[in-house]
């Protein structure tokens, strides 16, 4: 048979077909499963979409996930727009949510963080967490109103109209890889913390509570999952501590912040380079953002200055070659990239765009194919990868 009359499931071997599907974002991903049934069973497969999700995280610039009110929300392919020679216009995709958006009512939309492809969204009125995958638009809403009770949830409905209900809650969405589950944790001030489990569908009290009171603490309600934990930073300046739930032995702990660290800074955690990090912002006369990151997971003693830029409301969000970085500069409205020289190496102001500073809440979070997991679907444990996929190629990522 005439090469041109194969077919490219013929042309291509097993190995590189999987590496070139690797390599595919996963937006892109979904249109090629019609290619063929192959095809399909392929990037179906949730071996490869498991694969797939730690390839994208390694080696893959994230989105920058946004929502404003009374505005669709969407994300910015940073990846596109550094790193394939996209503009900013091209780079911003807009969703359309699972759900109907209330207009001119206390329904405001917050992101509060993100995991493996899903954010973690909250809604006021009625009061409900939504957990979705814009991409494969997966999702669930979730309530919490028999959670925290009648009492706190009116309390709480009081503090939004009043301005402050960002210090009434703790939230946070993890990935419990030992049983392929999502947990969300909540904790009021008043209220024992509670996590859901999209695998059984409940809510179940968080026995092991943190030492020290919620209601003493007020830490920013979005938390950050990072190496198997929920993380949490308090915006008290005179709290030196990052609260961490781990999501598979269910407890609190919490890691010090870095000593040479001002207390009146502001702060935010991020991930860069695979390391926990930290933005610490001076608002003061002397402007500047100082990125620390932690080397040794939980050794307070292993905080780094990696790097410091003379502006302030620099906002890092990826490390690039380990050498540059994507930043959100709010001050100047745009998105850049430094090296750690302090050149900027590429800017693309966003007000062009619909990005109103201050106006909008967002989250860094890596598009996926993944999916929620069924209450009643046993865990798949060692079982050989169907189709012919490759282990060690897909290990490798090539």
């Amino acid at each position: 048979m005439d090469n041109n009359q194969k077919s490219i499931n013929e042309l291509l071997p097993p190995e590189l077909l999987q590496a070139i599907l690797l390599r595919v974002p996963a937006k892109h991903l979904l249109p090629l499963r019609f290619v063929s049934k192959l095809w399909l069973s392929l990037i179906s497969d949730p071996t490869f979409v498991e694969f797939h999700i730690h390839h994208t995280s390694a080696f893959t610039a994230p989105s920058y996930f946004f929502t404003q009110k009374d505005q669709p929300v969407g994300s910015v392919d940073l990846h596109a727009l550094f790193l394939g020679g996209a503009t900013l216009g091209t780079s911003i995709e807009k969703f359309s949510l699972p759900f109907r958006r209330k207009k001119n009512t206390l329904s405001n939309l917050l992101v509060l963080g993100s995991c493996r492809g899903f954010v973690l969204l909250h809604h006021y009125e009625p009061y409900y967490i939504i957990l979705w995958n814009p991409v494969t638009q997966s999702h669930k809403n979730i309530s919490y109103y028999n959670v925290i009770g009648e009492k706190n949830y009116w309390y709480n409905l009081n503090a939004h109209i009043m301005g402050y209900t960002n210090n009434s809650f703790l939230q946070g969405i993890g990935y419990d890889a030992s049983n392929d589950d999502y947990l969300i944790v909540i904790a009021f001030k008043r209220n024992q913390p509670h996590c859901f489990s999209l695998r059984t569908n409940s809510w179940t009290k968080i026995d092991v509570a943190p030492r020290t009171p919620l209601i003493t603490q007020e830490f920013k309600h979005e938390g950050l999952f990072f190496n198997g934990a929920i993380h949490w930073l308090s915006y008290r300046r005179n709290n030196q501590d990052i609260l961490i739930f781990d999501v598979t032995k269910r407890r609190f702990s919490k890691i010090p912040l870095p000593e040479q660290r001002l207390r009146w800074w502001s702060s935010e955690l991020v991930i860069l380079g695979g390391f926990l990090a930290l933005n610490v912002f001076n608002y003061g006369d002397d402007k500047r953002t100082q990125i620390w990151v932690l080397k040794e997971y939980k050794v307070p003693s292993s905080w780094t200055l990696l790097y410091e830029i003379p502006h302030h409301c620099v906002h890092s969000l990826f490390l690039s070659n380990y050498s540059d970085f994507i930043v959100l500069d709010r001050a100047n409205n745009n998105f850049a990239k430094y090296n750690l020289e302090g050149e900027r190496l590429q800017c693309f102001k966003y007000l062009d765009y619909g990005f109103l500073p201050l106006e909008y809440t967002s989250t860094v979070y890596t598009p996926s194919l993944a999916t929620l997991p069924s209450c009643d679907k046993k865990k798949r444990k060692n079982e050989d990868i169907k189709d012919g996929w490759n282990h060690k190629e897909l290990k490798q990522g090539t």
